[in-house]
């Protein structure tokens, strides 16, 4: 049977689009009463179709202007899988089939503004490949556990987006890949690119430029070794790991290291791989800021001259103000406790937790916590800190703390298995306790969307500890 090779995943994100028939997540077409009887003539001319219509969908996705065609060839493609998946729902190489149209069909819907219905295809997406039996099965779920992250981000899902780049990372660290000379360095450097991405639109700064300058080193690691790098790769690397480097470094006053990212950056687009007008604005940008006018001036001129209005662009984006990372938010905790009498949390532990889970270079929530097994104390910390930073009006610093929480709880649970029942009991109470404050933070800041992602975290909290420990759904919980 032909199969589907993992094709071009080049996308942005994007809204919502109703489920179509064919591979929507919710259809189980490998249900036994579904099983239909085909002849050989008709399964060859199915798998011919589905193979037609997927390659004509790849084709047009690489033109924005056909990113609707598409979309209806990818749905068409869809329909035909469909009827194969049910002649023969056990075979694996539909599996295979169902996780590259997917992946592909949810890269389209990102382009074309839809990242709800990106999110479904891409957790059906997972449950495919999953079930494929590749050897590399657990890696092409990686590839799509980041994608889904950058869907949830444009949807205003943070929870779920940076639960799945946790995932992402992990199990490319599990591979090896995070050696070099690797044959997986290509694909661990975009996963480290587009999590750099996903951590500066919606998690925290410092993990966002950690990874970013670990995606850049490895394309200079690509660069020396194959003497340059392909169009798409250039692509991840400037507009996801670049641009978020660039940008926070700059934030950070660290002129020659966020100069040293533009000059690559800009050294690519010269190559013609990106938009040089956008890159020499960036880099004149950060040339006036550092206080270098006098070079400054030739590059913005000439930004100006090859795209007209990319200087403003960047100084708009310049201005936009960021989100406290964890660190900062833990300090303003320990600021507060300094004088908050009514807390029985001492300075003194909260200094001693930040230093742990800030203190070194972090890319998701995995590597901030070395010994899940004695964190129980530590999420107990946390929550008390993130309700009196809410009940004292730092909205942002509260959310980020109990976000953190809740994901570090989750990493811990998730890679505990079977175990996890035993850290559940300790972990539990303030892990609810940070859901709460991460709700009414959300509530009080107005984000509608934050709220939504809280309740659906909320709602797996309740079915994990329904499964692991056999509390009743409504206990798992208070609503906030």
């Amino acid at each position: 049977m032909a199969m589907f090779g993992r094709r071009r995943k080049k996308g942005t994100e994007g809204g919502d689009r109703p489920s179509v028939d064919g591979l929507s997540a919710e259809r189980a077409v490998e249900a036994a009463d579904a099983i239909v009887r085909l002849t050989t003539a008709e399964l060859e001319r199915l798998t011919r179709l589905t193979q037609e219509a997927y390659e004509q969908g790849v084709r047009q996705q690489v033109l924005p202007s056909r990113a609707r065609a598409a979309l209806d060839s990818f749905d068409r493609s869809a329909g035909y899988l469909d009827e194969l998946c049910r002649a023969r729902p056990d075979e694996p190489e539909l599996w295979h089939m169902r996780g590259a149209l997917l992946y592909s069909r949810a890269t389209t819907q990102l382009a074309l503004g839809l990242p709800g219905a990106a999110v479904t295809d891409l957790g059906a997406c997972v449950d495919a490949y999953e079930r494929s039996a590749l050897p590399n099965a657990s890696l092409l779920a990686a590839d799509a556990l980041i994608r889904r992250a950058r869907a949830h981000g444009e949807a205003g899902h943070p929870m779920a987006a940076l639960a799945d780049v946790d995932r992402a990372i992990g199990a490319y660290v599990t591979a090896g890949a995070y050696e070099s000379p690797h044959p997986l360095l290509p694909d661990f450097a975009r996963v480290l690119a587009l999590a750099a991405a996903v951590q500066l639109k919606v998690g925290d700064t410092d993990q966002a430029l950690a990874c970013a300058r670990q995606s850049l080193a490895r394309y200079q690691d690509l660069t020396r070794q194959r003497g340059g790098l392909g169009r798409e790769e250039a692509g991840y690397m400037a507009d996801a790991a670049g641009d978020t480097a660039s940008r926070l470094e700059a934030v950070r006053g660290n002129w020659d290291a966020a100069l040293a990212v533009d000059l690559v950056v800009r050294e690519a687009a010269e190559a013609g791989l990106g938009g040089l007008g956008q890159a020499l604005a960036r880099e004149g940008l950060h040339l006036r800021l550092a206080g270098r006018e006098r070079q400054a001036g030739p590059v913005l001129a000439r930004a100006e001259a090859l795209a007209p209005g990319s200087v403003a662009r960047e100084e708009e984006l310049a201005a936009l103000p960021l989100p406290p990372s964890l660190a900062e938010a833990l300090a303003a905790g320990e600021e507060l406790l300094r004088d908050e009498r009514d807390v029985p949390l001492p300075p003194g532990e909260m200094t001693r937790l930040r230093a742990e889970l800030t203190g070194h270079e972090s890319y998701s929530a995995s590597v901030r916590v070395r010994m899940g097994s004695t964190f129980a104390p530590k999420a107990a910390l946390l929550a008390a800190v993130a309700e009196l930073l809410l009940r004292e009006g730092r909205v942002a610093q509260a959310w980020r703390v109990a976000l953190e929480t809740h994901l570090i709880c989750d990493s811990i649970v998730r890679r505990a298995g079977d175990e996890a029942a035993d850290l559940l009991p300790g972990l539990a109470g303030p892990w609810r306790d940070a859901l709460e404050t991460a709700s009414r933070a959300a509530v009080t800041a107005g984000r509608d969307s934050f709220v939504e992602d809280v309740a659906a975290a909320s709602a797996e909290l309740r079915a994990t500890l329904g499964e692991k420990l056999g509390e009743k759904p409504g206990a798992a919980l208070r609503e906030a």
